[in-house]
């Protein structure tokens, strides 16, 4: 009894081991041709399934017709001869594993079919920060019913690499040397594959020229204006002489010359007002004690009275009466 269990559990190991599977992948709406491994020609029945339904019979004791079976009706054809079954305008629900029976034994050659929808047209969707310095590219693509895919990218006229479905590149990235080179992505399936329109370049190189020339410009103004300033100070220096050529006496003149400084010019012309103000006020004073000079020297000196203080006025207009 040991030895039978022994020989069954052997011989199901053999037959494990010299099955053989294939895997196919087949696009959506194709065609497929499947065959058997014997060498048996016309065999009297002959029993293709897929799992355990039938899809095509023949059994040359019920005559010669070919019976097919649910979807596959009227899109298959079975060679009665050869065993070979043809199957057209493929579908998912035509997916799994077909399995044959020549003279009702089933033969070790089976067949694991994938259908797979072709790849659509990816394109690339182009997400940059906001001073375009680090640029994310996203190959987009409806997959559903096409997957497993893979995703690959070209940069320039260089090679196809399978980087993933995000592609990342900044300004600065020399490795791909990308200013001025356009991307390109790839879908690809089992059955199909499928180039995106190239974008790019993302970093205008024109753009950074200018940028350059424009700071380039804005150094050299500034070093202008410097050399300009340091010559008008050596001449005013020189011109103007000790002790008030100070850099701080030029950079006071020259706002004063521009209008820069006008706290300091205001309080200039106050200085000058209240100093025109004091010299007309001392004018007439002057002008006062020369005319009281004046009147004393006319009268005569008999008229000169002394007041009470023993100084000597003029008393004409005020007699003292006896």
């Amino acid at each position: 009894m040991h030895i039978q269990i022994i020989t069954l559990i052997l011989l199901c190991l053999a037959k494990d081991v010299f099955s053989t599977n294939e895997n196919v992948l087949c696009k959506l709406g194709d065609s497929i041709v499947l065959k058997s491994d014997s060498d048996t020609n016309s065999p009297s029945s002959i029993l293709w399934r897929l799992g355990q339904n039938k899809v095509a019979d023949f059994d040359k004791d019920f005559g010669t017709t070919v019976s097919y079976y649910g979807e596959f009706n009227s899109r298959t054809t079975l060679d009665t001869t050869t065993g070979e079954l043809k199957i057209t305008g493929l579908r998912k629900t035509d997916e799994g594993v077909y399995s044959v029976e020549f003279n009702s034994k089933r033969l070790e050659k089976t067949y694991t079919l994938s259908v797979l929808k072709p790849v659509p047209k990816p394109a690339i969707i182009v997400s940059c920060n906001d001073n375009k310095i680090s640029c994310t590219l996203t190959c987009d693509g409806d997959t559903a019913g096409a997957e497993p895919v893979t995703y690959w990218w070209k940069v320039g006229e260089g090679n196809w690499e399978n980087i993933g479905k995000l592609l990342t590149v900044t300004k600065s990235d020399s490795k791909l040397n990308q200013n001025g080179y356009k991307y390109t992505c790839k879908l690809k399936n089992g059955v199909s594959e499928k180039d995106s329109d190239p974008v790019g370049p993302l970093f205008d190189s024109k753009q950074s020229t200018n940028v350059g020339s424009v700071i380039g410009w804005i150094l050299f103004t500034l070093l202008l204006i410097a050399v300009i300033i340091s010559v008008g100070f050596c001449v005013w220096r020189n011109k103007t002489g000790p002790p008030n050529n100070t850099l701080k006496d030029f950079r006071r003149s020259v706002l004063f010359y521009f209008g820069g400084n006008k706290e300091q010019e205001n309080q200039g012309r106050v200085e000058s007002d209240r100093n025109k103000e004091q010299e007309n006020q001392g004018r007439e004073e002057q002008e006062m004690v020369n005319g009281a000079k004046g009147k004393d020297e006319d009268v005569p000196k008999d008229k000169l009275l002394p007041n009470e203080d023993g100084d000597v006025t003029n008393n004409v207009e005020n007699p003292v009466l006896g």
